[in-house]
Formats: C-alpha cells, sequence, structure tokens
C-alpha cells in the first residue's frame, strides 16, 4: 500500500545514508581513504490523471512513491600530506594511483591504490601491508604507455613490469644477464625517490614507479584494504601509466603520507540529517498507521 510503501523507501535509503556516513567515519585514520557521498533520486510517480490542452489546459496529477538511493559516489578529492620520515613511504600529490600486483613478476591480480605506506619485506621487495608487490619498471622500458583495466594490454602499450627492490645486491652477482636472478645481500640499500618516482638505488640499480590513471576513478570497486580494482567492461575507462608530474598525474613525495579526505564536521552534520530525516519518515508511518487503524475500525 502506498501509503505506507512510501515512508518506509525513506527509512531504507536513510538508513544507507547512515551506513556510509558510519563508514565514512570509521576511515577517518585511515591512510589514503577516499570517503564516499550519497546522491538521492525520486521514485516512479503514479499518474492519477493525465494532462490535457482542452478547456484551459489541466496539468497532470501525480503522486510521488517515494526516494531511493541514485549514487553512493566515491569522493577522490586528495586528502592532506603528512610527513613520516620513513623512506620507503609515499604520497602522491595529484592524481593517479600506485600500481600493485600479488606476484613480483607481474603476472598475479593487479590492484590501484592510493595508500603508500610501503615497506620492504624479507626480500628487500617494497610491499603494502596486504603484501602486494608495488610495480614498476627498470630504465631499459618504456616509462609510458596505455593497457586496459586490469593491466595485462598489449606488449606494446603496456610496461613490462617490475617489483621494485631496494635491497642491496651480493657481491658475486654483479649486473646480472638476461634470464638471471640477481641473489641479494639481505642488507637494505640506500635509495631515493624523485618526484617522477624514479628510484636510484646505492647498489646501481634504478626503477621508475609507474602510475595509473583512469578517466572515471569512480567506475573502479573498492574491494577493500585500500584498494581498488578495475572490474571487467566496468566504467573507469582505460587507465593509462605513467611516471609521475607526466600527462595528468601528480608527483610522488618521499617520507609522506596521504591522511584520508574525511570532513569529519561534515559527516557529522550529515549524519544528524539522515538521522533526523528517518525519524520523521517513522512518524509519517505511525500516523498513516492511525489512519488505516481508524478506517478499519469504521467498517
Amino acid at each position: 500500500m502506498g501509503l505506507l510503501d512510501t515512508p518506509v523507501s525513506g527509512m531504507d535509503a536513510y538508513n544507507q545514508w547512515m551506513q556510509v556516513i558510519g563508514n565514512n567515519i570509521a576511515n577517518v585514520n585511515t591512510v589514503g581513504y577516499k570517503s564516499s557521498d550519497v546522491n538521492f533520486e525520486t521514485m516512479l510517480s503514479q499518474t492519477m490523471s493525465q494532462g490535457a490542452s482542452a478547456g484551459g489546459g489541466t496539468n497532470p496529477e501525480q503522486v510521488g512513491l517515494g526516494v531511493a538511493v541514485g549514487q553512493i559516489a566515491p569522493n577522490f578529492s586528495e586528502g592532506s600530506l603528512v610527513q613520516t620520515g620513513s623512506p620507503s613511504d609515499m604520497a602522491i600529490n595529484g592524481n593517479g594511483f600506485f600500481v600493485v600486483n600479488t606476484k613480483p613478476d607481474g603476472t598475479g591480480t593487479f590492484y590501484y591504490e592510493r595508500a603508500g605506506n610501503f615497506a620492504p619485506d624479507s626480500n628487500g621487495y617494497l610491499v603494502d601491508p596486504n603484501g602486494n608487490y608495488l610495480m614498476g619498471v627498470d630504465t631499459s622500458t618504456s616509462t609510458s604507455g596505455t593497457g586496459s583495466g586490469t593491466g595485462t594490454g598489449s606488449a606494446n602499450t603496456t610496461p613490462t613490469w617490475s617489483a621494485i627492490n631496494i635491497e642491496s645486491l651480493a657481491a658475486n652477482s654483479g649486473t646480472g644477464t638476461t634470464g638471471t636472478t640477481p641473489t641479494f645481500s639481505g642488507q637494505p640499500s640506500t635509495y631515493t625517490i624523485g618526484q617522477n618516482g624514479t628510484i636510484t638505488v646505492q647498489n646501481g640499480k634504478t626503477y621508475n614507479i609507474m602510475l595509473a590513471d583512469f578517466p572515471n576513478p569512480s567506475g573502479l570497486d573498492a574491494v577493500g584494504n585500500n584498494l581498488y580494482q578495475a572490474p571487467t567492461g566496468g566504467n573507469e575507462g582505460t587507465v593509462t601509466y605513467n611516471q609521475g608530474g607526466q600527462s595528468n598525474l601528480g608527483t610522488i613525495q618521499q617520507g609522506m603520507l596521504e591522511q584520508s579526505n574525511v570532513d569529519l564536521t561534515k559527516e557529522m552534520s550529515n549524519m544528524i540529517q539522515a538521522q533526523t530525516d528517518y525519524n520523521a519518515n517513522s512518524k509519517v508511518i505511525n500516523t498513516a498507521n492511525g489512519m488505516l487503524q481508524f478506517m478499519l475500525q469504521q467498517v
């Protein structure tokens, strides 16, 4: 019955809004977290009578049937950057995502993230807190390219991926040859990260951190653990890879982290509004129920 369905739709919509608000507040201190905003839309209206031009003209009579959540839109505005002093921490000052993979050779699953809290693992690879490898290319490969949303693409357009390793090479490993995996000493090496993402390691190795750019980052799927994934057939557009500061991409800041972009004042205000709107719809239900009870008593 429309008398009850309409306020129920309101309670459902504002309940979803409260869930989004709660998630934003819960992640106020999450590195690189992007808040979400809720947009509402009207539901299909019930037409009581059609409009007509005859007899002076009458407008259509329509009764709205409620409200629904039209969109939950991530807000990709940049969070504030804070200095940590850790050389493996990185922040993107501007657009772009770090590219990570579940395998060091890039044959695993690709993910994208704004959180740059990387640290060397036991083998010297820079990994995120989930163990995903930070990906880049060495200086012998192209520093830019485009590819599919999964990061596979064609050999001519997608970088030849390599996990970033900052350990010192063992004394007998030399510079290595094609098809040979160099051995590492197990000792961390001094390294610097330029704003364009070029990592220069004390052992002589250099890498270029490649950032990913999407025409519509809101089309990415948030899969938890600060990670995003490009869905098959999604609306994120074709990913492009380049170094920091190139094209539309931001620069990389070493020793810094991007904080959550949650505006706590805004979220608290939204929470009060959502609660007020939810309670108002519940009162409509109570009033409608009283009207129905009165009607039944008259039968």
